[in-house]
């Protein structure tokens, strides 16, 4: 089984330890391999009749469609739905929405169908469809989609905060069932979620988790928190301060067998994208003072994320912080550094920053100014350690060249 999240190795499978900076792993906008590639077989080539659905798992949503061309990426979002009235008909990619905190409509502006979604369930969308999305409610909610797209889909509305975008992976060719499965677990149940022979997602929708192949390390998942991954893969509750496991909610976007076209229907195999010229490269200066091409090649990219008041580490959900972009600077240092790096020195892409060509080696990172009104923070990624005072120390090496971290900042009620 292959599991890409965005950071961490291992971690302890308590919060408390995660509470005093033991690594914690989140699906950052970057996603790395956590675990060793063991290859999958291809969709094909599983059970027609497989079925993902078993003990406290329930298929909520399903379909059969064509996958994007070439290739795709699970990308899990968090949007709101605001009153009908004021919500607008958009385009829409392929994937499901979960009404994940209210009852919200969906309205197909070509045929007029509606489908009204009760907290908890969920419906299966096709690419291109333009729909509005209302709440049904007196005030406006929020919804997770959890999207199937292209590397180079449009991101999603402005409005939108994408909370995982997901590793690319070669999207199997002809028609495929797409299942979306709920599960809730009580503390120590163990749910093994089936091989497909595809690569999936899970995100975590309440409580945290204990997530891993069978039989190997786990890591843990905060509500809001995604993983894709190949293969079979174990999800259980995490524990809480006081080391007892608790309920823990999630579903799973899973890429089932190739399904034949209907009768008298040929299904055109899609044409292989054409792969791009790998560019020279260039003598191009890292931030480290080193030319790029004689450096590790290794590069850092940070999200800073704001947390509602009163948010404190032991209770942080990722889901409900959201990125910030201003008033707050970053100091990342090292060995291999000449003088230390702020963020002057990286690249903005949105709301994320990186710092590229980075020799290999350790790197100390801390967040030197918070945002207004934020007293502390914590730094997630993988297989960090240290503390907001002292700042968090991490690893580029041969292993693992790039880094994803996201710092969040907590203020008092």
């Amino acid at each position: 089984m292959r599991l890409n999240v965005g950071c961490g190795r291992r971690v302890d499978a308590s919060l408390s330890a995660w509470k005093t900076a033991t690594p914690i792993v989140l699906m950052l906008t970057l996603a790395f391999s956590l675990f060793g590639v063991v290859p999958s077989g291809a969709a094909g080539q599983t059970d027609p009749g497989f079925s993902p659905s078993s003990g406290p798992a329930q298929v909520i949503a399903q379909g059969v469609f064509a996958l994007p061309e070439g290739d795709a990426v699970w990308r899990t979002v968090r949007t709101r739905a605001v009153l009908p009235q004021d919500a607008p008909y958009e385009e829409r990619p392929l994937g499901f929405v979960l009404a994940s905190s209210g009852p919200i409509l969906l309205v197909d502006q070509e045929t007029g169908t509606q489908a009204q979604l009760g907290t908890g369930e969920a419906a299966i969308v096709p690419e291109g469809t333009v729909q509005q999305r209302s709440s049904l409610g007196l005030q406006p909610v929020s919804y997770l989609s959890i999207e199937l797209v292209s590397v180079d889909a449009a991101p999603p509305a402005a409005d939108a905060t994408v909370l995982q975008p997901g590793q690319p992976f070669p999207s199997p060719a002809g028609l495929h069932d797409l299942d979306l499965l709920s599960a809730a677990l009580v503390p120590d149940e163990v749910f093994t979620i089936p091989d497909s022979g595809a690569k999936n997602v899970v995100l975590i929708t309440d409580g945290a988790a204990n997530v891993g192949r069978p039989g190997g390390e786990a890591v843990v998942l905060l509500a809001g928190e995604a993983a894709s991954f190949s293969g079979e893969l174990q999800v259980s509750g995490a524990a809480d301060d006081s080391g007892e496991a608790q309920n823990v909610s999630f579903v799973v976007g899973m890429i089932g067998p190739e399904v034949p076209p209907p009768a008298g229907i040929t299904n055109t195999p899609a044409p292989t994208p054409a792969t791009p010229e790998t560019p020279a490269p260039s003598a191009e200066t890292t931030a480290a003072g080193t030319p790029a091409d004689l450096a590790g090649q290794g590069a850092i990219t940070v999200q800073v994320y704001s947390c509602p008041p009163g948010m404190t580490a032991a209770t942080v959900a990722a889901a409900a912080c959201a990125p910030t972009m201003v008033d707050f600077d970053i100091i990342v240092s090292g060995d291999s550094l000449e003088t230390p790096l702020t963020l002057g020195d990286a690249t903005a892409a949105g709301s994320s920053f990186t710092w590229s060509g980075l020799p290999y080696g350790d790197y100390l990172i801390a967040e030197a100014v918070l945002p207004e009104g934020a007293t502390t923070y914590i730094l997630s990624a993988r297989d960090t350690r240290g503390d907001p005072d002292t700042g968090y120390q991490v690893t580029l090496d041969e292993a693992n060249p790039e880094l994803g971290v996201r710092i969040y900042n907590f203020s008092p009620d």
